[in-house]
């Protein structure tokens, strides 16, 4: 039984512009008196007048949990996927505290390919043919059966962002399981991959919100994940995003609702480990239709700088009907199964450090005063989310990886682009990169 304080006071966990945009989205509710970030990051601070950081790092379980406790925290919302794998909502849920985010054991659906490869397969979800390994030996021989073209090799566990290799031909699969399993490349705990049919079409990122019992519908995302412009370079966190998806219609909202969201949510309670928190569907339009090519349990970063502005109206209640089991009690109250979302587009572009993502045994440059001109002037539809910064002083300085990153709403692609890049023009600090392409081509 949870405790159901009525203190108005909000825990988000995390550090980036990811959890400064819940931050700023849960402080809009009247509901709401203040919200603790933790550990956070000194642009949230000088940012938002109501937001207080809490240096507690997010792997910290004990120590967040005591002062949620002690400050009696209302509800509490996870940003990253460590805390989640951690089993901060474990641990949480053990103490009757309301939290946003799965367990450990529902969490697999992210760090465990083969997991939720195995629910997607008994709920009937499209995604790719594959195949699991534990022996690379036996991965080869696979290999060599097969015909001569494009496959993925996935980690099975978590690898930083680095465990998905795309490979061209049979060659080039054989060398990818050779450096996982055999030389180890991403360290000594990668025993267990799949191997998967290769896709192609549009990706598209879509979110639901879920209480273990049902679902609501968030909205669509395309993140830009290479460094460079033209999409090349190394792979990052992501440089940029837009929301919605351009390609996305009314009908396909139907279509996820029924055949990836709402399967999953049940087959997850039949298995005995109900999916609460945000689940996040990676998609892809392919010549027969949707597949899944994989799920998170969290929010995404860059996308949530998008999704946050374009949800129009108190995200709070969703978020606590989320943490309590309510979802469908607050879609019958509203009358609808989904929160308001803005008729209008937004695009986001990041700002990163010097060396950024540190590929090549580049190093990522930190400590970079960060200047913002006197003509950067944002309407009520721009909004600047800081990441990678620390304060040295009374001046905000870079921390590495994406220092920051700025949202733009309009009526349409091409005057939120040119919006957001006019002021990301007046963001200045030493060896600043962003691409200079995000969003071209949306109409």
């Amino acid at each position: 039984m949870s405790l159901h304080l009525d203190t108005g006071k909000i825990l988000v966990i995390g550090s980036g512009g990811r959890e400064h945009a819940i931050a700023h989205k849960v402080l809009q509710s009247d509901r709401v008196s203040t919200v603790f970030v933790a550990p956070g990051n000194p642009g949230i601070e000088s940012s938002l007048s109501r937001a207080k950081m809490k240096y507690i790092e997010a792997a910290d379980n004990e120590a967040l949990l005591k002062f949620a406790l002690s400050e009696q925290i209302e509800l509490t919302i996870v940003g990253p996927e460590s805390a989640l794998s951690n089993g901060l909502v474990d641990l949480f849920l053990a103490n009757n505290l309301l939290i946003v985010g799965p367990t450990k054991k529902a969490g697999q659906l992210e760090t465990s390919k083969a997991f939720a490869k195995k629910i997607m397969i008994e709920a009937n979800v499209p995604t790719a043919g594959y195949a699991e390994f534990f022996n690379p030996e036996v991965a080869l021989q696979y290999i060599h059966s097969q015909d001569d073209i494009p496959m993925v090799v996935k980690c099975d566990g978590l690898a930083a962002g680095k465990g998905v290799i795309v490979c061209q031909n049979k060659i080039e699969t054989g060398n990818a399981v050779n450096a996982l399993m055999k030389n180890k490349l991403l360290g000594d705990n990668i025993d267990h991959i799949i191997i998967e049919e290769f896709l192609e079409g549009i990706e598209v990122s879509a979110f639901a919100l879920c209480d273990g019992n049902t679902f609501s519908f968030l909205g669509t995302a395309c993140d830009h994940k290479r460094l460079l412009d033209g999409d090349k370079g190394p792979n990052t966190g992501g440089m940029g995003v837009f929301s919605p998806a351009s390609i996305w219609k009314s009908e396909d909202e139907l279509w996820i609702n029924e055949n990836v969201f709402g399967p999953m949510v049940k087959a997850m309670k039949k298995k005995g480990m109900p999916f609460s928190g945000i689940l996040f569907a990676g998609l892809m339009k392919t010549k027969l239709g949707w597949k899944v090519l994989e799920f998170n349990v969290r929010f995404g970063d860059p996308e949530t700088q998008v999704l946050m502005p374009l949800i129009d109206e108190d995200l709070f209640p969703w978020f606590h009907a989320s943490a309590s089991g309510n979802i469908a009690e607050l879609q019958t109250k509203l009358g609808r199964p989904s929160p308001k979302k803005s008729n209008l587009v937004g695009v986001h572009v990041v700002m990163a450090a010097y060396g950024y993502p540190g590929t090549k045994g580049i190093k990522v440059r930190s400590g970079d005063k960060i200047i913002i001109n006197d003509d950067f002037k944002p309407s009520h539809l721009d909004y600047l989310y800081f990441a990678g910064v620390d304060r040295v002083e009374n001046n905000l300085v870079t921390k590495g990886g994406r220092v920051l990153g700025v949202t733009s709403l309009e009526e349409n692609f091409q005057s939120a682009r040119k919006n957001a890049y006019d002021l990301i023009s007046k963001i200045h600090f030493e060896g600043s990169q962003y691409r200079k392409d995000i969003a071209s081509g949306q109409l």
